[in-house]
């Protein structure tokens, strides 16, 4: 398209819009980081998670780093001796289903689902199988999800018949690896940055604390 010009015109003449004027926008929606939250989807969000089976999804190993005062999840991406190098350096890790979510208002995000794996006892976390029933049946349907403290589980609703026909099918404008990048975007532990982010070799560079203590009476 070109916009024709004449000559000894004065823009300043055309400041005035008129009332009838179109300002609704056209094309297609840039998504920016801003766009995607690496959490869990909010307490009034009604939300889809993408897929039909937890097979749909990617795993990721996610390991908590300080930031500052703020403990954050931080994704570790690479090939596997990699991340168990960086798990035996931080001790501490989860394996997670990078459950990627609308919202019924169009927002997007990536909820890292913890895996349920049984302790030693044979019991799994109430607040991680719960997580877990929620995210398989978001697959399928729109559904709410709130904190129940006193029985230290979530709790979980669909939404009515109506409401559900009223939300419509699920719209996940990226693809799910594209999603991951923008929902994580500067909190990724790489092979190739893990030795450049301070806050990561302010974690890998610790020594543990001799105690001089017997494990079990040993």
């Amino acid at each position: 398209m070109t916009i024709n010009d004449k000559n000894n015109t004065d823009y300043w003449d055309q400041v005035q819009t008129s009332q009838s004027f179109n300002t609704g926008l056209t094309g297609n929606k840039l998504v920016s980081v801003a766009h995607v939250a690496a959490q869990k989807p909010g307490e009034t969000d009604w939300f889809r998670v993408y897929g039909s089976k937890k097979e749909d999804l990617d795993t990721g190993l996610i390991v908590r780093v300080k930031v500052d005062i703020i403990d954050q999840d931080f994704l570790v991406i690479g090939p596997d001796d990699f991340k168990k190098e960086i798990l035996d350096g931080f001790k501490k890790g989860r394996l997670v289903y990078l459950a990627y979510y609308v919202t019924s208002s169009n927002r997007i995000g990536v909820w890292p689902v913890t895996v349920p794996e049984a302790d030693n006892y044979g019991n799994i976390n109430s607040y991680v199988a719960s997580a877990f029933q929620v995210m398989e049946r978001a697959q399928h349907e729109w559904v709410n999800m709130k904190t129940n403290q006193g029985n230290r589980v979530y709790d979980g609703w669909t939404a009515r018949k109506e409401d559900q026909e009223m939300f419509g099918e699920p719209n996940f404008i990226l693809e799910p690896k594209e999603a991951q990048k923008k929902a994580f975007n500067d909190k990724v532990i790489t092979p190739g940055n893990y030795n450049t982010n301070p806050y990561v070799v302010r974690v890998l560079a610790a020594s543990q604390i001799e105690t001089g203590e017997k494990i079990n009476g040993s």
